[in-house]
């Protein structure tokens, strides 16, 4: 039996301007905390893993950012038995919304 205890604090989403762009590391989780665990509502997040950083930030509801952080962890869930995660990213925010790539 695996045990993995979480104490976390769900940091803001630190793109907030077209131009703004940062590594993240691999995409590990995507989900969304119900009303009734927060103070102020539901809360859609995402996970990075990196060395031996793991933060969670706030996501906006934007379906370029949702769609691009789905399909690399997609990837790695695939990908994580055989070949082992590949899918860290890096991201930047444009005028339209948000590109999702490998670094």
């Amino acid at each position: 039996m695996d045990v993995i205890e979480q104490k976390l604090v769900v940091q803001e989403w630190p793109l907030t301007k077209p131009g703004d762009e940062k590594f993240f590391g691999y995409v590990v989780a995507l989900g969304v905390f119900p009303r009734d665990w927060t103070l102020e509502g539901e809360i859609p997040f995402a996970d990075f893993a990196y060395n031996n950083d793991y933060t969670r930030y706030r996501i906006p509801q934007d379906e370029t950012l949702i769609n691009g952080l789905f399909k690399y962890l997609s990837a790695n869930l695939e990908m994580c038995r055989d070949v082992g995660m590949h899918g860290k990213v890096w991201i930047k925010r444009t005028e339209t919304g948000y590109e999702v790539d490998l670094p």
